[in-house]
Parts: C-alpha cells; sequence; structure tokens
C-alpha cells in the first residue's frame, strides 16, 4: 500500500466519527501479518479530512504507532487512532534489492479480491516440498527513547529524522521508497561494524552534511546516512527502491 494514497475535497454529511479501529484478527490480512494496516498513510491534500494541508494521517493506536510521528511535526489525534503529520513520508524496509511486486505474471492468480500477496502454483506431482525458512530475528526501532517493533520487515518513516535499529541479526538492510529527492534518514546500528556500499566518513559532522549515501563507523556502532537521489517514480509504488545500504556486524 502506497504512502501515496491522496485524498483532497472530502465532504462529511451526516457522519458518524471516523478512526482507525483496532485489528480483529478474524479479519486480518496480509497473509496474516497485517502490514498494510499497521503502515496505513492517507495523504491528505487540502487538510480537508485531518486539518492540516499537504499532510499525512497515520495509524496511531498505541500499538502500531509510526516512527514518523512526534508531537513537533505531528497532531496526534486520540480519538481517531491517528496522527496528522507535514513532512515527506515514505517507507522503509529491512531488505536489500527490489521489492517483489504484487502484479502476478500473465496466467498467475491473485488472492484477496486482486489485492494483497499473489497466489503460489500448486507444485507438480511428486515433487519434494521444502521447508520454510526460519523466521528471522525481530527488528525493534528506538526514536526519542520510545521502541517500535517492525511488522514484515518495513516501517513508514518522515525524512530528516534519526534512528536507532535494534537486532540480533548478523547483516541488515536499510531501504527506502516513496522518498523526495535529497530527503535523508540517519540510522545507528549497535554492534555493527561496516556497510557494504556508500561513502565512509571520518566523523559524525561529516556524516550529517553528506549529500550521499554515507557511513561512519564510531567505537561500538556504524551510522548510516541514506540519502534519496531522485524523485520517486511514477506511478508511485513501494516496490521502486530509491537509496538501499547493507551492514554487517
Amino acid at each position: 500500500v502506497s504512502t501515496e494514497s491522496t485524498i483532497e475535497g472530502a465532504q462529511f454529511v451526516n457522519a458518524k466519527p471516523v478512526y482507525f479501529p483496532n485489528i480483529d484478527p478474524r479479519f486480518d490480512n496480509d497473509n496474516r501479518g497485517g502490514v498494510a494496516y499497521r503502515t496505513a498513510v492517507i495523504h491528505d491534500l487540502d487538510g480537508s479530512v485531518g486539518g492540516m494541508g499537504d499532510a499525512y494521517i497515520l495509524i496511531h493506536d498505541g500499538e502500531n504507532d509510526s516512527i514518523a510521528t512526534d508531537e513537533e511535526a505531528c497532531e496526534i489525534q486520540p480519538s481517531w487512532n491517528a496522527s496528522v503529520c507535514k513532512g515527506d513520508i515514505g517507507r522503509l524496509f529491512f531488505r536489500a534489492g527490489t521489492v517483489p511486486s504484487a502484479t502476478p505474471a500473465p496466467g498467475a492468480l491473485r488472492g484477496g479480491f486482486g489485492f494483497g500477496y499473489v497466489r503460489p502454483s500448486a507444485p507438480p506431482a511428486g515433487a519434494v516440498r521444502t521447508a520454510p525458512p526460519a523466521p528471522q530475528e525481530p527488528i525493534v526501532l528506538v526514536r526519542n527513547g520510545k521502541e517500535f517493533p517492525i511488522t514484515g520487515n518495513q516501517s513508514t518513516v518522515r525524512a530528516g529524522i534519526e534512528i536507532q535499529v535494534l537486532t540480533n541479526r548478523d547483516e541488515v538492510a536499510l531501504s527506502v521508497s516513496e522518498m523526495n529527492k535529497d530527503s535523508w534518514l540517519i540510522f545507528e546500528l549497535p554492534d555493527f561494524s561496516n556497510a557494504a556500499s556508500g561513502i565512509e566518513q571520518d566523523s559524525m559532522e561529516a556524516l550529517r552534511h553528506a549529500s550521499e549515501t554515507s557511513w561512519f563507523r564510531g567505537e561500538s556502532a556504524v551510522w548510516v546516512k541514506l540519502v534519496v537521489p531522485e524523485d520517486p517514480l511514477l506511478p508511485i509504488r513501494p516496490s521502486n527502491i530509491q537509496a538501499s545500504v547493507t551492514l554487517n556486524r
């Protein structure tokens, strides 16, 4: 689901109060991951929904809060289970390369009324079924002292913020999409030692001033600045990765 799902000119006639409802496992989606809903975003172009023009309405229900939200850039609306935020909102992935598209190949079947995952085809008769991969170690993001557990290897983010990444994984890939040209994010990864790409900087000051994706190795952590080099391709899709880097312990 894109962060650029837009709305403008909305009118509410005899409407009841609206809000993001709590997740009910009887009606969940996304192959039981619920990622689309947990990272829900609406781009309110004129403020006709959230009262703030050119702002983003994000889910903020206490369980699925976005790390993009803070009191400086956002108005938090507890009765909506939402926050309304200014700034450049995009999507952060914890995997390298192109995110697989949800568009099925010719002849393939798609599940869920044309949305969601592509339904896999059955293996041929007699084929040996492979065991599913072991689950990856979890990732938790930390900002302003608050922890944000990650679901489905992705999160919404806002440009210009700094994030700590906590995990026991030996390798972590950071990728961003749906962000404007020159937008940036800074990540701290404790106990990591190097990055596979980007320009190595010799100080945090140099890293903060870098205009392209760079990294700096401190005493006990690696710091990475992801910089978006170009505006997103149209139509805007989460699968069009704009900047990425892989880090190792």
